[in-house]
């Protein structure tokens, strides 16, 4: 029972006990008064009628007698007319019996009213000559005090509903900081820090608001502190700190971590820049005027891939630059070449020349023993040589693959005929026993089964995401794996954006609720940098539905940790990036380490990607992290994983 309602009780209850109190006092002096009144009345009737009927007692005229009794009694006020000789003989006698029209039984069984009676001796002169006995009808004092009773009876109901509207209204008032400090505990639980900018007049809940508000204030501080520490820790461990671009060490394991994912395997290029002479112009110019101009080479950098998602753009040290470009087509590559090297001259070179060069490598399918470095660099020895600014690319090697147009062909006929595999990785806990499994996709092609890195750039690119995503859902509809477990979906971020996704999503969900309880909706962390509103909405569609949203490859971008606080996420997935060789790394233990603390006091569960050696997974659970997956837990596979441990 709320507070409110307790007041109200409270209060209710000691009305009633008042009222009721006054109601029985009330109640039992009318009927104190009553009876005194009916008391005196039947003392004087009988002192009048015995002296009235002493003339016709003396003449021994009982009929007489009689008749002047009669008169008194028929008035219907006594209940009984007595007359008695000296020897207590009954001589005249009149009675009836007691009733009370219109008053329940239970009313005068409850309420005794004693029985008033008079007497008066009936003389002649000097002469006693009998005895006069009247005994008042109680029934009429019944009467008026049962309509007192109901007088009172209704006034206490009116007055108690009354203080109980009156009660409530004023504790509504009173008790509205109540509900305010209740909804502003709730926004903590949201990680939404809001401070009462009303306070109340009651000095008790001022002083609880007041706490409250200082209570807000040192949690958000702690927490705002706790993402600044842990974002300059990712900052000082994988930015440059001259252009806040990826160093070296951030950009190899990016690299890396892409080709050993499941977004590995496709088409990509990889672009070195190099700029001649930087420690001369730092010697001439100063190490500021260095640091300005490496600064405005990597501002036009960044722009110039940011349609690409997942572009990695690296300062490696020096003036050395380094872009890897996932999912673009050779053509776009010499596009961008040629794109990068006429936004250089832009920049105001020292003696008008332009010591910079390009060398880039494309290659139909990105794998560690692609040599991507290797040939991009040898195109930069050659673009050295050229006119400045110059570039040059690595001669194309292997076969070139399919056409576009045939690609988009193919996927556009798939899926229309739901043509999709399905495999499932298993993602554990600590202990190794099954959290959920990940559905990943793959895609048949000439007898081969296709994997997503190499097929999901090719979607994104013809603007088929959503359609792919659709029919992956549609898929586990019609194949819901058994045994029961729960099922992870990726949504490309072109699918968020995507607004009648959303609508078509509440449908499904509403046909196929089975699915609804058991479905966790994946995003990237470019997906909430990029499309937060569109994540916001999505999330209150489902999540009223039952379904769990949840974050992948989360640390890769470093600006997503502002927005932990304010998203209702299910978990959150650390790149694999951090997680490769952890257990020889300080900075990704302690990097990691910071992360879940701060995930779990979102009540996030986080989870690692790319679990490949016993020392990671032991490293990761001693970190605190609450389980993960990766080859060393279970390979993709076309059964859904059991769970052995359970």
């Amino acid at each position: 029972m709320s507070l409110l309602r307790q007041l109200i009780f409270a209060i209710t209850c000691l009305v009633i006990v008042l009222l009721a109190g006054n109601l029985v006092v009330s109640v039992f002096n009318a009927r104190s008064y009553f009876y005194e009144q009916m008391q005196v009345h039947a003392q004087d009737t009988a002192t009048a009628l015995g002296f009235s009927i002493s003339q016709a007692a003396q003449d021994k005229d009982l009929v007489l007698v009689g008749s002047m009794i009669d008169v008194i009694f028929d008035r219907g006020y006594y209940r009984e007319i007595v007359y008695l000789d000296l020897n207590g003989q009954v001589l005249v006698e009149r009675n009836q019996q007691l009733e009370a029209d219109g008053v329940p039984a239970w009313f005068i069984d409850l309420i005794e009213i004693p029985e008033p009676a008079g007497k008066s001796e009936v003389i002649s002169g000097w002469f006693r000559l009998g005895e006069l006995k009247v005994s008042a009808h109680t029934g009429l004092a019944y009467r008026d005090l049962w309509r007192v009773f109901n007088e009172q009876l209704w006034l206490f109901m009116f007055t108690a509903v009354l203080a109980y509207g009156l009660a409530g209204i004023a504790l509504h008032f009173l008790l509205r900081p109540l509900r305010q400090v209740e909804r502003q505990a709730e926004a903590i639980c949201r990680r939404e820090f809001t401070e009462q900018a009303t306070l109340p007049r009651t000095r008790e809940l001022r002083r609880m608001v007041l706490a409250m508000n200082r209570m807000v204030v040192k949690i958000r501080d702690m927490f705002r502190e706790q993402l600044e520490l842990t974002e300059s820790l990712h900052r000082a461990s994988h930015q440059d700190a001259v252009t806040g671009l990826s160093n070296r060490v951030d950009f190899d394991a990016r690299l890396e971590s892409f080709i050993q994912s499941e977004r590995g395997g496709g088409e990509g290029a990889l672009l070195l820049l190099q700029i001649s002479d930087m420690q001369t112009y730092n010697q001439l110019q100063g190490r500021e005027a260095g640091d300005l101009l490496l600064k405005q080479v990597a501002a036009l950098l960044v722009p110039m891939v940011e349609r690409w998602p997942g572009a990695i753009v690296s300062r490696r040290g020096g003036a050395d630059f380094c872009i890897f470009v996932p999912a673009i087509e050779r053509e776009q590559t010499e596009s961008l070449c040629a794109g990068l090297a006429q936004a250089l001259q832009q920049i105001a070179w020292p003696e008008g020349s332009i010591p910079a060069a390009i060398g880039a490598v494309h290659v139909p399918a990105v794998t560690l023993d692609s040599q991507l470095l290797a040939n991009a660099d040898e195109a930069l020895r050659r673009a050295q040589h050229q006119r400045r600014p110059a570039w040059m690319m690595a001669e194309p090697s292997g076969s070139a693959g399919r056409p576009a147009n045939e690609w988009q062909q193919l996927l556009g006929r798939l899926l229309d005929a739901g043509g999709l595999v399905l495999h499932y990785q298993p993602v554990c806990d600590a202990s190794q026993s099954l959290l959920h499994a990940e559905v990943l996709v793959r895609i048949p092609v000439d007898g081969q089964l296709q994997s997503a890195g190499r097929v999901l750039p090719l979607v994104e690119r013809f603007g088929l995401a959503p359609k792919l995503d659709r029919c992956v859902l549609q898929k586990l509809a019609q194949v819901l794996p058994v045994p029961e477990c729960d099922l992870c979906v990726n949504l490309s971020p072109s699918t968020v954006a995507d607004t009648g996704f959303g609508l078509w999503l509440s449908h499904f969900l509403g046909q196929h609720p089975a699915i609804a309880e058991r479905l966790i909706l994946e995003v990237s962390e470019q997906v909430m940098v990029n499309h937060r509103s569109e994540l916001t909405d999505l999330l209150a569609r489902v999540q009223a539905q039952g379904v769990r949203v949840a974050l992948d490859h989360f640390g890769q971008a470093g600006k997503a940790f502002n927005y932990l606080q304010s998203l209702a996420l299910y978990s959150l997935k650390i790149d694999r990036s951090f997680i490769r060789a952890i257990d020889a790394s300080q900075e990704n233990q302690f990097f990691v380490k910071s992360l879940a603390q701060i995930a779990h006091s979102c009540d996030m569960m986080v989870l690692a990607e790319g679990v490949e050696t016993a020392a990671e997974w032991q490293q990761i659970t001693a970190l605190g992290l609450d389980g993960g997956m990766g080859y060393l837990l279970g390979h993709p596979a076309e059964d859904l994983p059991v769970d052995e441990q359970g």
